[in-house]
């Protein structure tokens, strides 16, 4: 479980700057790890217009770092990681898309000197897996998408960078009815405070590989989840991508592709309900491992993972069959 710290603690985990190739362009890529140095490498994709800070939570999570080395990065333009220095930035939308955002990530495993790692995102990070899972099977041993559908429209939105609007609470505000009712206020405001960060454009920039540049539909067949074993693991309380979605995707994909239902969470596992989504996914980790002895179940519940909910919300309407 994560840590509970006491004034004078100092955490585990480190910051650092790597530097890596975008697009030929070169780019200061910051990331936090803690766990071992010859641990399992697991990389951790923030959500659209967010950053690294997503994954505290897992990142002191003794458990899991015992095993795992956990790394969170800072994509370009969010967070720590600053636009770059070389180019006129400002003179172009920042705009996000799939042959860059592959890229990014590739690259910084390969500037980092990760061996066979796992690969976690959310949201836009978990989309991202059918890209990967397509473009470059043989870079991961596993890919783990949360929240991830083939297709997610209707977010790019002009007026998400528009001057008379203010787009940092909007947009925090449009992530809290993304978040199961009964997950901690505290971490669902502190998931909302994290989305008020972000600068002007990136979040609308990302939404545009979200919504517009992201469509497997058609193309589930040609991802690779027989080479790189694709999980699929979606909230109960996601409208965005839903369980439903997932199981679909996953289908679609066929051999190697398994979806998995997180019961009693939102589209922001790892920040909404922390203690939750580590106990669920260190479920998915055993079986990526070999650790696991039973296969996973369709569904993943608090009382599977020892998790007791002191408020259950209410059940989220399904569609018909």
């Amino acid at each position: 479980m994560s840590m509970t710290y006491q004034p004078g603690d100092v955490e585990p985990i480190s910051g650092s700057y790597v530097h890596t190739e975008v697009e030929g362009v070169n780019h200061r890529i910051y990331f936090e790890e803690n766990g071992p140095e010859d641990g399992i490498p697991l990389l951790c994709q923030h959500t659209a217009g967010n950053n690294c800070q997503e994954w505290r939570h897992l990142l002191t999570d003794e458990q899991i770092t015992e095993e795992f080395r956990v790394i969170a990065h800072d994509l370009p333009y969010h967070g720590k990681s600053v636009p770059p220095t070389t180019q006129k930035w400002w003179t172009d939308d920042y705009t996000m898309t799939a042959e860059k955002f592959t890229e990014t990530l590739v690259n910084l495993a390969d500037a980092l000197e990760l061996e066979e790692p796992i690969y976690m995102g959310s949201s836009m990070g978990g989309n991202i897996a059918l890209e990967l899972a397509d473009w470059y099977p043989e870079r991961f041993r596993a890919l783990i998408g949360l929240e991830c559908g083939a297709h997610s429209p209707g977010f790019y939105i002009d007026w998400l960078d528009h001057p008379e609007v203010n787009t940092t609470e909007v947009n925090a505000y449009s992530c809290w009815g993304l978040m199961a009712p009964q997950s901690p206020e505290q971490t669902k405001r502190e998931t909302m405070y994290l989305y008020e960060q972000g600068a002007t454009g990136v979040f609308k920039g990302d939404l545009y590989y979200y919504s517009v540049d992201h469509d497997y539909r058609d193309k589930l067949d040609q991802v690779n989840a027989d080479e790189c074993p694709l999980y699929i693991a979606n909230g109960e309380y996601d409208y965005l991508t839903t369980p439903e979605d997932g199981r679909q995707t996953a289908e679609g994909v066929g051999e190697g592709a398994t979806a998995i239902e997180l019961a009693e969470i939102g589209h922001f596992p790892m920040s909404e309900h922390p203690e939750l989504f580590n106990a669920y996914i260190r479920e998915i980790l055993a079986d990526i491992t070999g650790d696991r002895d039973e296969e996973l179940p369709d569904v993943l519940e608090p009382d599977d993972v020892g998790i007791e909910l002191h408020q259950r919300g209410p059940a989220r309407e399904k569609p018909a069959e």
